[in-house]
């Protein structure tokens, strides 16, 4: 799988202008990934049904799977630096305790 943006230098000049611009975050993917446009980061989210196989090769057939369904929760406060986290959906054991 590849992610890239066309162009990306005239984008990275037009978020270098807008400091407030925390990250840039994109859904119906149906894989997360991570990177940045210039200093921004920049995710995807993960789908809640099938996700986009794990191929990084260029010439790779697109295919999908049923991986564990997963969302992304962001949350903002005022001031301070957003967090964004990855929740798998299901049943999973646990909890266990920490060593």
């Amino acid at each position: 799988m590849r992610a890239h943006v066309l162009n990306a230098e005239p984008f990275t000049q037009v978020l270098a202008s807008h400091r407030h611009v925390d990250r840039i975050i994109a859904g119906h993917v149906h894989r997360s990934m991570q990177t940045r446009i210039g200093t921004i980061p920049v995710m995807t989210c993960p789908s809640t049904t099938t996700q986009i196989a794990l191929r990084v090769e260029a010439d790779a057939q697109p295919a999908s799977y049923l991986e564990p369904p997963a969302f992304m929760l962001h949350r903002w406060v005022e001031g301070k630096p957003a967090v964004s986290h990855l929740s798998y959906i299901g049943r999973f054991e646990g909890p266990l305790p920490f060593a």
